[in-house]
């Protein structure tokens, strides 16, 4: 067996994805929304997989979600800057896109977190032990340390002889502790229009690019000192070009 502690990870992944898919399910059912994985094109005609896209009725995405299960906290800042990239500029992209969120399982690190709510990133978390414990008691001991060749090998077989019933009430109580969250910040997004969330801002972000490809960023606390922020800009700096 080549790499059983891969392996185990990937069908621990699956089952994960497949839970939260089933439970985006429910929840989309409102306003004849729907969930399912896809691979959206962002304006420079650069594709990435996103494990779960929710569209309105008129097709429109309004809800990234990825999920993401890792063992070691190594693969961290690859993983986060893979998220902060992919769903930053799919929100540049499709300007129906309301919310991103991040489901996590295992070890994360708390910069990695960060990295991702500075981006605008929702995170869901499940507890490392947590994983452990539940794993645990179905026979399969996933908390080895990293380099172990003799028990992820016996992990990987005590799952495969796991019938489906059991994988599947893994499933379940892997993700118990966040189904709550997630279906709530689902929902706020789901029942509720624009014209109500506009009302509820919090603070503007506008990028600014000019035909010399520079680009400056500007943050505000409200829509109305963007507006006059970007009035004072433009009126000083004369240069900028808003054609783009």
């Amino acid at each position: 067996m080549a790499n059983a502690a891969s392996a185990l990870g990937q069908h621990i992944g699956k089952l994960f994805e497949a839970e939260l898919l089933n439970i985006l399910g429910q929840v989309v059912e409102v306003g004849n929304h729907q969930v399912r994985a896809e691979r959206l094109v962002n304006g420079s005609e650069n594709e990435y997989q996103i494990d779960a896209v929710v569209r309105d009725e008129n097709d429109r995405p309004v809800i990234l979600l990825d999920f993401k299960f890792i063992r070691y906290t190594k693969h961290n800042r690859d993983k986060a800057s893979w998220l902060c990239t992919a769903h930053y500029n799919l929100r540049k992209t499709y300007p129906s896109l309301r919310k991103s969120i991040a489901v996590l399982a295992g070890r994360w690190s708390n910069p990695s977190i960060h990295l991702m709510k500075s981006f605008g990133i929702e995170i869901i978390s499940v507890p490392f032990d947590h994983m452990m414990n539940v794993l645990d008691e179905y026979g399969v001991q996933a908390d080895w340390e990293e380099g172990d060749t003799v028990g992820p090998k016996q992990a990987l077989e005590n799952y495969e002889k796991l019938p489906d019933a059991a994988r599947a009430e893994i499933a379940s109580r892997l993700t118990e502790t966040i189904r709550g969250d997630l279906e709530k910040s689902v929902r706020e997004v789901i029942e509720t229009d624009w014209e109500t969330s506009s009302s509820h801002i919090s603070s503007v972000e506008v990028l600014v690019r000019t035909d010399r490809n520079e680009m400056r960023l500007f943050q505000y606390s409200s829509a109305a000192e963007s507006v006059k922020g970007l009035t004072e800009f433009i009126t000083d700096v004369d240069s900028v070009n808003f054609d783009d």
